[in-house]
């Protein structure tokens, strides 16, 4: 099976002591798949549920169930909770329905925190770019699979991100790939090497390396101060550099434009 065009291998009827083993080194692009009740009385699995989105917020859980009125309560607590989609086990439930609602889960939990952390002053041709660009991160990919993802040539995107106010796509992928580390670094239940691994570096070093270079700090004050809420300000401090650079750009133009439209003599 695959979602976001992301291939995906299924471990099935995984316990829960196995499954928070296997997130500690998970992929950001994994996916929890369960059943709420599993054969247990109305509830009873809720408290590890639970503290399995606290120790591992980073990680799409999705709860599959058959959906009935009776329900309703248990489920919006689930959504409350954090759980990212309600995967309906239905007789009307078809293999595409169910692709598009992992498709929804894909990467959620970090699209979400990122969106919410962008200042409101970047736009909305901007956030595009930046929604993909999650996804990307969230997939280990680069620049180029951005593009892609976005149905541009690379060269369409090299201008299009100064044009919307956006560093370069090499960069902006970059801050990606910091901001979802640094999400990786608020879990409970990982540690800084699981959250490098998980997030596409190399080696523990190579993020405590990229952290330094972006954010000016080490990771061990920065997961004391928050890692992610850190890293977005320092994101939100990039963009404001890049508009203003791209106001006073664009100010130079205007200029030089007025300047060509006099005529000779005036």
């Amino acid at each position: 099976m695959s979602t976001a065009g992301v291939p995906y291998e299924v471990a099935q009827d995984v316990g829960w002591e196995e499954l928070e083993e296997e997130l500690r080194l998970a992929p950001p692009s994994a996916v929890v798949v369960l059943d709420p009740y599993a054969g247990e009385p109305y509830g009873a699995l809720f408290p590890r549920i639970r503290d399995l989105l606290r120790r591992f917020p980073s990680v799409p859980v999705v709860a599959a169930v058959e959906l009935r009125p009776e329900l309703t309560g248990d489920l919006q607590t689930l959504l409350e909770w954090g759980v990212s989609e309600v995967l309906s086990l239905g007789p009307e439930s078809t293999p595409r329905a169910l692709r598009a609602r992992l498709r929804q889960a894909h990467a959620r939990p970090f699209k979400r925190a990122m969106e919410a952390a962008l200042s409101q002053y970047v736009g909305a041709e901007a956030r595009v770019v930046l929604r993909a660009a999650a996804e990307v991160a969230v997939e280990n990919g680069q620049a180029p699979d951005l593009a892609r993802r976005l149905g541009v040539t690379t060269r369409t995107l090299t201008s299009r991100c100064p044009r919307v106010d956006l560093p370069a796509p090499r960069q902006t992928q970059a801050w990606m790939r910091v901001l979802l580390a640094c999400m990786l670094l608020d879990d409970p239940g990982r540690t800084v090497y699981s959250a490098a691994y998980a997030s596409g570096y190399s080696t523990e070093r190579s993020l405590r390396r990229a952290i330094t270079s972006f954010l000016g700090v080490d990771s061990t004050a920065l997961r004391r101060a928050g890692a992610f809420v850190t890293a977005a300000a320092a994101f939100n401090d990039r963009l404001r550099e890049v508009r203003e650079l791209g106001r006073e750009r664009r100010r130079l133009r205007r200029a030089r434009a007025e300047l060509q439209t006099v005529a000779p003599g005036e």
